[in-house]
């Protein structure tokens, strides 16, 4: 079996999606790739192109058949229908995308690698409700401020592309920063006012990076379903704002963030800590819950509306217990769609986000009122 088919199967393997038929011949067997995922056929044996290739797993009349000449052959073929393929160029992934009916529902789980529990959440939520799923991992330099951890950010290719795989996910992109950016690039996405919220003022141009490469991103790949995890609040409002304001054709999916059992948001980012400041972290979650406490209190007395600067000054006073708390760059109290800060929480609700510096790693979070 040549490269281009062991590479073409292990797209076609596992899902239903394209109306193109594709042949090839391997020690005179014609196998047969089609709108019903990857049969195959012995031009000796008609009865056998109903058979499909099933969780992975070659029909063991085909299996049976092929055993006499070439058992690798069937090997190979089980274990590429495994494996996501990568995409290192922006040619690679757009003629995958290309090539499908524009009935195939496609999820995107775009991320920057060192993959964690939340990052794995979305790539399954992408893989039940879409046909294809396409990861990107891309550590993306315009995101990332002076004096930021762009250098030593994680990245693992290999291993991530090994738990994408295990997922079900089909096509990973994976582009270097020259791919994504060439010498003459001179064109930003900057949605305004995100600079204004408190995590932008903590970060400048952090958003216009942000919203760049997500525009670049859903250029290229042109998903029907693009897959982000609450953790980021702000960028998630980002990404609806240029979805909706540049009609865009992508359904943006926001899923819970996900947490260890003690309460810590899960992110690339607590490899840095150490085991005293890991053991310390916690209190991050525990000051926003001290807040849902306070206002789900005050709901139930009956109050209508409370100071939002009640919120602020509770998980302000649960952070300052911890003495491995370096610093409090801000508490936010912000309006659900819009991030804008609120002076007053009522039955509506807000989004309460922090960031801090524990140790030396700084840590984001945020939780919903309603």
């Amino acid at each position: 079996m040549n490269a281009a088919c062991q590479r073409f199967t292990t797209c076609v393997a596992r899902r239903c999606i394209t109306n193109n038929c594709f042949t090839f011949t391997h020690n005179s067997t014609s196998f047969f790739c089609g709108r019903r995922g990857f049969a195959f056929s012995a031009c000796f044996r008609p009865d056998l192109q109903s058979k499909l290739l099933t969780n992975g797993r070659v029909h063991g009349d085909l299996r049976r058949l092929l055993s006499c000449s070439n058992m690798s052959a069937i090997s190979q073929l089980e274990s590429d229908a495994m494996r996501a393929i990568i995409h290192p160029t922006i040619e690679s992934i757009r003629s995958v995308r290309k090539s499908l009916n524009s009935s195939v529902s496609v999820g995107f789980v775009p991320t920057m690698g060192a993959l964690h529990e939340g990052h794995l959440s979305l790539a399954r939520e992408a893989r039940a409700q879409n046909d294809i799923v396409i990861a990107s991992i891309f550590v993306n330099p315009t995101q990332f401020g002076k004096g930021e951890d762009l250098d030593k950010y994680p990245r693992q290719l290999e291993k991530d592309v090994n738990l994408l795989s295990e997922i079900g996910v089909d096509h990973v992109f994976a582009p270097s920063s020259c791919v994504m950016y060439g010498r003459s690039h001179a064109t930003f996405v900057d949605p305004q006012g995100f600079d204004q919220t408190k995590e932008g003022v903590s970060r400048p141009n952090h958003f216009r990076g942000v919203a760049t490469v997500v525009t670049k991103l859903f250029n290229i790949v042109q998903p029907t379903n693009a897959y982000f995890g609450q953790k980021d609040a702000v960028q998630c409002v980002v990404i609806r704002r240029i979805v909706d304001d540049l009609d865009m054709d992508v359904n943006v999916r926001i899923m819970d963030t996900v947490r260890e059992k003690d309460g810590l948001a899960l992110s690339s980012r607590n490899s840095y800590l150490t085991p005293e400041e890991r053991d310390k972290a916690p209190v991050v979650y525990k000051a926003l819950s001290a807040a849902r406490e306070l206002f789900e209190s005050r709901l139930a007395r009956g109050m209508e509306e409370m100071d939002a600067d009640d919120l602020e000054e509770v998980v302000e006073a649960v952070l300052q217990t911890e003495p491995l708390i370096a610093e409090v760059q801000y508490v936010a109290i912000d309006d659900l769609e819009t991030m804008k800060p609120l002076t007053k929480v009522g039955n509506k609700g807000c989004i309460i986000s922090l960031a801090c510096v524990l140790g030396s790693v700084r840590l984001i979070d945020n939780i919903i009122l309603r």
